[in-house]
């Protein structure tokens, strides 16, 4: 047991602290998060327009797309900098599907998916370095 704290002490002499490098990966992660919330709330609109088989098949892809963004946002605790690159391809590849079966969807709300996009790119840089950080901690801890 002491052995092992004497591991981890020298272990946390070697790595920087993290802190203050979390709050662009949190301000990220809490985007991914509404981001699923925003999906399922969407439901609500899409809902009164369609017909049956549309309908279902289209919520079932809202519900997929929530869950995949829902996930990299768990996610980003372990893998902050690849579910962030995940994130950000998927969110930039959806858009530009939708604008292209409606372009006037392209400059809807242009405002929060700048926003959006501009705080997942301004946490990569730190989320690359925390990532590199666990991962380092992780193969201390195995080895």
């Amino acid at each position: 047991m002491e052995q092992q704290e004497h591991q981890l002490g020298d272990f946390h002499e070697e790595i920087p602290s993290l802190e203050g490098y979390d709050k662009p990966i949190k301000k990220a992660r809490n985007i991914l998060f509404v981001i699923a919330a925003l999906q399922v709330i969407s439901i609500l609109f899409v809902m009164k327009d369609l017909e049956d088989l549309v309908l279902y098949f289209t919520i079932g892809i809202m519900l997929v797309v929530a869950g995949i963004f829902f996930g990299l946002a768990l996610w980003t605790k372990r893998k902050p900098y690849t579910a962030i690159i995940i994130a950000l391809v998927i969110y930039v590849g959806l858009w530009l599907l939708d604008g292209f079966f409606d372009p006037t969807s392209l400059f809807r709300g242009i405002i929060l998916k700048a926003i959006a996009v501009g705080l997942m790119i301004s946490a990569l840089g730190n989320a690359k370095e925390v990532q590199q950080w666990l991962d380092l901690a992780k193969k201390n801890k195995e080895g």
